[in-house]
């Protein structure tokens, strides 16, 4: 065999090791992600089906406001499926408590009161974070906590601020996450309850405007009158109280932002100034 067909051949068979390795990975992933996706999805698709039905029969038989709340809810159905109960009673809890949802991020910030305090941490006029003057080998007490523990570890085993910065953010994230999503599972809502209220508005108007004849007296109109103004308020209402509830999870999020970039700052200061972490229970 030629020297040029033994090359074509290494070629031809790198390609096929590089896809026999490549793509079985990439497929298992792809598959797992589009199941777990697709079970969402589907889920919030029924619950918004069923939902929707229930709406129009309470907006057949006149409970406008009913109506109007439960397409709300099969909106949020749609977009959040089977984690519906998790918006609601994250919801609830960050309206009646000033610590974070998720016990990780509400360790970040019970462990950053102390290092605030101790380490003289503030913001210039630029809003850039500052500390000291602070004590070369100064002693630094921590409550007794998961991540005061973590932090402890890693400033007697190995200091170093990229693997401090990575262990901060492992108890930052998922609270980051939760935040962010049910945020903009209720901006959408808001968006959408007013866009609802303009349908109901159009569906009175278009049968009042069919009803119009020689004889038309006030009786005819006012139900069609009626059904156009309640519907377009109702929708605006709903939209108006979800979106306070969106900008309550926007207030957490930049709460929560502020906290982690605060926490960074606080473990280089701790590395640069050999600082010793003392755990007290």
């Amino acid at each position: 065999m030629s020297r040029k067909a033994l090359s074509m051949a290494k070629q031809k068979q790198d390609k096929h090791d590089d896809s026999s390795l490549f793509m079985p990975v990439v497929s298992k992933a792809t598959l797992a992600i589009n199941k777990s996706a697709a079970g969402a999805g589907v889920l919030g698709l029924v619950g918004f089906a069923a939902l929707f039905l229930v709406a129009c029969v309470f907006f057949v038989t006149e409970n406008y406001f009913v109506a109007m709340l439960i397409m709300s809810f099969a909106l949020l159905v749609y977009v959040t499926g089977s984690e519906l109960a998790k918006l609601f009673l994250t919801s609830f809890t960050i309206f009646f408590s000033s610590k974070h949802v998720i016990p990780a991020a509400a360790y970040l910030q019970e462990t950053l009161v102390p290092l605030r305090r101790t380490l003289m941490i503030r913001r210039d006029g630029e809003g850039n974070v500052k500390a000291g003057p602070l004590v070369k080998g100064m002693t630094v007490k921590l409550p007794d906590n998961p991540l005061a523990r973590d932090i402890h570890t890693l400033l007697e085993k190995n200091p170093n601020f990229e693997y401090a910065e990575y262990i901060a953010h492992e108890y930052y994230v998922q609270c980051h996450e939760l935040y962010d999503h049910s945020s903009s599972h209720l901006e959408f809502v808001a968006t959408a309850m007013p866009m609802f209220g303009l349908i109901a508005t159009i569906i009175g108007l278009i049968g009042m405007f069919e009803g119009l004849g020689a004889e038309v007296t006030v009786e005819f109109l006012s139900p069609q009158l009626a059904l156009a103004l309640k519907c377009t308020l109702y929708g605006v209402l709903l939209a108006a109280l979800y979106k306070i509830i969106a900008s309550r999870f926007d207030q957490r999020l930049k709460a929560l932002d502020y906290d982690f970039e605060t926490f960074c700052r606080a473990l280089q200061v701790l590395i640069d100034n050999k600082a010793i972490v003392e755990v007290r229970p």
